[in-house]
């Protein structure tokens, strides 16, 4: 049996020990940094507001903000699978996190919870993280800059609406995201079989039409790589006066046009 305390050989006057009496050690104790940013904005209890509940309230052990907790607090620890769960419903640190200090819910209660959320409860979900982003502005900006970009995230195995994307080289999804500075405003997952724009311009009239009932005096400008140069997209922008930064695809009329400013900017 290894002892509690191993003493080594001294260095000088510094003592060296090796001590076992540590208790549970964990590698995620930033879950308790996100367990205090998440009291102070509360974002996990307003997003357990807008999903639906079916379970009897009397045969309901876990509740329904806890659940979302232990959710979100996994992703963010890296723990995308529900599988993890099964394991981290007893990890101490995931626990104190929530607020608990009984065995958390398993992967299959927490898989009815996410199927249970529909369209309108996602639309509600982001439009939580819109008021969260209004409310951290004091005052109205002169401008704000919302850009638009899509991403692969990698699937594995036989996932639904797994397709292959050439330009990534492998299976994967494609979601789109909407940041403004350092505030995530969308996060909308996509399969990777259609182009980056789709769904782009729907979800850019409601972001717009959202923050000018607050801001309705703020400059707002898209921006977005060439995939967003789509004339629906743009001639909406024009129509609404939403400015716009987008990047063009190379084609023979345009680079005719830019090859004298090109010369200069070699030299």
């Amino acid at each position: 049996m290894v002892p509690e305390k191993l003493t080594f050989s001294p260095l000088s006057r510094r003592q060296i020990e090796a001590d076992f009496s540590g208790g549970h050690i964990t590698s995620d104790a930033g879950l308790l940094l996100l367990r205090e940013v998440d009291k102070h904005h509360r974002l996990t209890r307003r997003l357990a507001t807008v999903l639906h509940d079916p379970r009897a309230p009397k045969q309901v052990r876990h509740k329904l903000d806890t659940l979302v907790r232990q959710r979100v607090f996994g992703v963010a620890a890296g723990y995308e699978d529900f599988n993890d769960h099964e394991a981290l419903r007893y990890d101490q640190a995931l626990q104190t996190a929530l607020g608990e200090e009984d065995t958390l819910a398993g992967k299959s209660t927490l898989c009815r919870v996410e199927q249970n959320a529909d369209r309108q409860a996602i639309v509600k979900a982001h439009e939580l993280l819109w008021h969260h982003f209004i409310e951290q502005h004091d005052e109205p900006p002169k401008e704000i800059v919302l850009d638009f970009d899509g991403t692969d995230i990698p699937v594995h195995g036989e996932q639904p609406g797994k397709f292959f994307n050439r330009y990534y080289d492998h299976h994967c999804y494609f979601p789109l995201y909407v940041f403004c500075g350092r505030h995530l405003l969308v996060s909308y997952l996509r399969t990777s079989d259609r182009s980056d724009s789709r769904h782009s311009w729907a979800i850019l009239a409601l972001l717009v039409r959202f923050i000018r009932q607050y801001w309705p005096d703020t400059r707002i400008v898209l921006r977005g790589d060439s995939h967003f140069c789509r004339p629906r997209m743009l001639n909406w922008c024009d129509r609404h006066h939403v400015d716009y930064i987008v990047g063009i695809a190379k084609n023979s009329r345009l680079l005719k046009e830019v090859d004298v400013p090109m010369m200069l900017v070699r030299k």
